[in-house]
């Protein structure tokens, strides 16, 4: 018997091993896929806030930044800064450049990784493996490793479901007291993390922990502080001011498009949710046609625009269907273990962490994007463990090499969408005596200032007959003072190829998506094209 126990615990340590073999393995290839990936999107804000907060650490909200058509300042947009004071003291030490700071975001990635891994195993679940590969290869995470606060946030949000799971088994003061700490530090870093709040009440009630209730005023405590902070550097409360996006129906279907286009395993927990030949069978059979439907647009057989709405009501769909086979088993697991004791499993704060952040997003979110959905997607990996067991592994190898696949794919074409801006403002000549003036945001803001090009703002550039105004055709930029003419001197742009076949290039559409908008499609287009123009003052 002690032989057979000794035998079990090597076998156990064993294992254990190769997945940590394999954690480091995956960390490894998601950083070597983002590390020389351009500044984009949110990135250029983010650096330009921490240079800020480098040379004025008492007062973070009070930088100016053109991030619409004139510099505001920083209390006037929607992140909390600590995680710009992170990036600020990265930068004192290694500079601006995009190695050492995608270094740093990389760690996060790490983390993440290892916390679901920790997490997959603290729930005992079965498919430990294949949630982990899952979960490293979707696009909402192998896309979304830019500097910007998405991953950072995960790593919170992942923490505090370990250390809330683990205030059932042991030293709960201790459990809730760290769960909170996190949720305080989530909080400065971004707002998002308030649904979470709710989810800690809720645990210690249905626990009925209540001499533990009192954590909650920790995370409260330190709104309230950092509200203090900012009612003294500016006279108002960012909590309270930060912009907010109107409650509409179309955010519904956006948050299902943004989680059907980077949920692969949808295969996996409906063949598991309905154990019948025919799903398995009409999942090939769906399969086969979207391999179809790429083939015929590759061969321009599809007009683009009928491939595009055709994609988004696939990715609704398939969203839709993820949540409703979430709700679909909880309803089962309720009624077979009864509807109380279910409220006390791990699996139904797991579910909890689902619900909270997806109405959250739903209900406040600005835009839909896949680094809202990142926030999700963990969990519900997690939640529905129990379907890919029942789904086989012949769907499940289908899950996994689809994601994989569009994982990868999708990575390097935003790689290659974020580095065409750099590329593109590299090659624009500056000379001595000549203005040349930048028009646009994200990665390209970064890199036109870099080589030479002044930012140009709205309403307080002074710009002169014979200037020139360089600027990207699709990306946000600054509208152009009404006496401002504009002649076109030069396009510039790349082939459409491979590596942007499969675009997310629709205005970052991965990065905000909407009703009309999915978050990636096929394209055979350009990804973009610089517009070289000579300015006429007709004020002058």
């Amino acid at each position: 018997m002690l032989i057979k126990l000794k035998n079990n615990l090597r076998a156990i340590n064993m294992l254990s091993k190769r997945r940590f073999l394999l954690l480091l393995l995956l960390w490894a290839f998601l950083t070597a896929l983002n590390i020389g990936k351009a500044y984009h999107i949110d990135d250029t804000f983010h650096l330009k806030a921490a240079s800020w907060i480098l040379d004025h650490p008492g007062t973070p909200m009070s930088g100016m930044i053109n991030w619409k058509d004139d510099s505001t300042p920083m209390y006037s947009h929607n992140q909390p800064p600590l995680f710009f004071y992170l990036l600020a003291f990265v930068i004192s030490i290694t500079g601006t450049g995009e190695i050492p700071l995608h270094l740093f975001l990389s760690i996060f990635t790490f983390l993440t990784l290892l916390l679901f891994n920790r997490l997959t195993e603290v729930l005992n679940l079965k498919n430990t493996t294949l949630l982990l590969l899952l979960f490293a290869f979707s696009p909402a995470l192998v896309v979304n490793q830019n500097l910007m606060t998405d991953i950072p946030v995960l790593v919170v949000i992942l923490a505090s479901a370990l250390f809330l799971l683990k205030a059932r088994q042991k030293d709960k003061f201790t459990s809730y007291i760290i769960t909170a700490f996190l949720l305080s530090i989530g909080l400065l870093i971004k707002y998002s993390i308030l649904p979470l709040l709710i989810v800690l009440l809720l645990v210690i009630l249905i626990r009925r922990d209540y001499k533990y209730l009192f954590t909650l005023f920790i995370p409260i405590g330190i709104l309230v502080l950092w509200s203090v902070w900012n009612y003294a550097e500016y006279g108002s409360i960012h909590f309270l001011d930060r912009p907010r996006g109107e409650i509409h129906i179309n955010r519904l279907w956006s948050f299902m498009a943004c989680t059907g286009a980077v949920a692969f395993f949808s295969a996996s927990i409906l063949s598991g949710s309905f154990t019948k030949p025919w799903v398995r069978k009409g999942i090939i059979i769906v399969l086969i046609l979207f391999l179809l439907q790429i083939v015929l647009f590759a061969n321009r057989l599809i007009p683009e625009k009928t491939n595009t709405n055709l994609l988004n009501i696939l990715f609704i769909i398939n969203g839709i269907l993820v949540y409703f086979l979430l709700v679909r088993q909880f309803i089962k697991n309720s009624k077979g273990t009864g509807f109380h004791s279910y409220l006390m499993s791990d699996s139904f704060i797991v579910l909890l962490f689902v619900a909270s952040m997806a109405a959250f997003m739903v209900l406040f979110a600005p835009f839909m994007a896949t680094r809202h959905i990142l926030l999700v997607i963990p969990f519900v990996l997690l939640f529905s463990d129990g379907l890919f067991t029942r789904s086989g592994n012949t769907v499940n190898r289908i899950s996994l090499g689809l994601s994989i696949v569009f994982g990868v794919t999708l990575g390097i074409s935003d790689y290659t969408y974020a580095n065409y801006y750099r590329k593109m403002a590299n090659e624009i000549k500056t000379h001595s005596g000549q203005t040349v003036w930048t028009v646009g945001h994200w990665g390209w803001q970064w890199y036109a200032e870099k080589n030479g090009m002044k930012e140009y703002a709205t309403n307080s550039s002074v710009v002169k007959d014979g200037d020139l105004m360089v600027y990207p055709g699709n990306i946000s930029r600054q509208e152009f003072a009404p006496d401002l003419q504009l002649t076109v001197l030069e396009k510039k742009y790349d082939e459409a190829g491979f590596l942007t076949f499969f675009s997310g290039n629709n205005f970052a559409s991965l990065y905000s998506s909407s009703m009309k908008i999915p978050p990636w499609t096929l394209s055979l287009q350009p990804i973009d094209t610089i517009y070289i123009c000579r300015v006429h003052n007709l004020n002058n």
